[in-house]
């Protein structure tokens, strides 16, 4: 559930000048700075802080199971874009005149 809410937002919210962990961090301080209202959000406040204005932190052992998830599913779609960009990519375009 997480993990669908977090893909959806960074679908919406996906440019070409930020990474996709510089996007799953921001939408973190979101949820974690506005009052939990959904069950996903609930979590995120027990699982997860914000530790300086930078990083965000586990509060215990789900909580680290949780980041390391969503940084697994940021790298997830570092791939699939990667990808996607390669298939759009021929030879020539590499050469040099």
């Amino acid at each position: 559930m997480i993990l669908e809410e977090f893909v959806s937002f960074y679908h919406k919210n996906k440019n070409k000048k930020k990474q996709v962990k510089e996007i799953l961090l921001n939408w973190l301080k979101l949820e974690l700075k506005s009052p939990p209202q959904k069950n996903y959000q609930k979590v995120i406040h027990n699982e997860l802080m914000i530790s300086n204005e930078d990083s965000i932190i586990p509060k215990n052992k789900q909580g680290e199971n949780l980041l390391n998830s969503l940084i697994r599913m940021t790298n997830i779609l570092e791939e699939k874009e990667f990808e996607s960009w390669t298939n759009n990519v021929k030879p020539k375009d590499f050469l040099h005149a």
